[in-house]
């Protein structure tokens, strides 16, 4: 703005001068309005190039940032890389381990259910029913491809506890047995996979299961009482105490 004053008074004294070298005013004002014109378009290129200038550096000044942060990002990535190849080749490991463990665990759950179903067919004579499916359901489990092995071995182990339970467990139940050829209503005790017992519902029979013979032995009437009270600590009517029993060969 100062240089358009300066230049306008240059102008007025030029004009002046010029009218007194014998130019008409027209002429002059048309210089001077044609000098003013060319001065502020340059004034105008002179403050384009300002703002273009001012642009440029802040385009520089955001494309040094983004090297920047591409240069952080390639030294991210590079260290990204590194670790995603390490835990490629440990999953590589954990592969051929784990095809190791299939190979050798599941030749080793068949002969676990194989030695559970020759235990089963050995063992005291109870719940067969229930545990024959047992066994059934785990063989039909092992020869089913779609099930995964971790599923498998699931129900491999379970199985086995619920048989390691019986061993455990004192229970009484009534069922039909055949007793010196007739069928006779009982209440069955089992101590565990110790031996069993019997004590017929009218209280005059009472006998044992012989492992060695697989049969059903009349025992003495003098244990009668004894296996009556064993019923009643079974069925949680008595408390517990110590009574004599015949457990036969062991």
């Amino acid at each position: 703005m100062i240089q358009r004053i300066l230049l306008s008074m240059a102008l007025l004294i030029l004009f002046g001068s010029q009218v007194a070298f014998g130019q008409t005013p027209d002429s002059v004002q048309k210089k001077v309005s044609k000098a003013i014109d060319r001065e502020a378009k340059a004034q105008k290129k002179a403050d384009d190039w300002s703002w273009d200038k001012r642009d440029l550096v802040d385009e520089i000044r955001d494309l040094k940032t983004r090297v920047t942060w591409l240069q952080y990002q390639e030294e991210k990535h590079e260290i990204y890389i590194v670790r995603v190849k390490r835990n490629i080749e440990d999953l590589k490991f954990r592969k051929a381990e784990a095809l190791k463990v299939r190979e050798q665990l599941d030749p080793y759950l068949e002969e676990v259910v194989n030695r559970l179903a020759a235990a089963v067919q050995v063992d005291l004579p109870f719940l067969p029913d229930e545990r024959q499916r047992r066994i059934d359901f785990l063989k039909d489990s092992l020869n089913d491809y779609q099930l995964m092995l971790s599923e498998k071995l699931r129900r491999v182990l379970e199985g086995v506890q619920v048989e390691t339970l019986y061993g455990k467990m004192v229970t009484s139940t009534d069922t039909t047995l055949n007793i010196a050829g007739s069928d006779t209503q009982v209440s069955l005790l089992r101590l565990g996979r110790v031996t069993m017992y019997y004590l017929s519902l009218d209280g005059t029979q009472v006998g044992q299961w012989n492992d060695e013979t697989k049969q059903w032995e009349s025992l003495d009437e003098g244990f009668i009482r004894s296996i009556r009270r064993l019923l009643d600590m079974a069925e949680r009517k008595r408390s517990v105490e110590l009574t004599e029993l015949p457990l036969g060969a062991l």
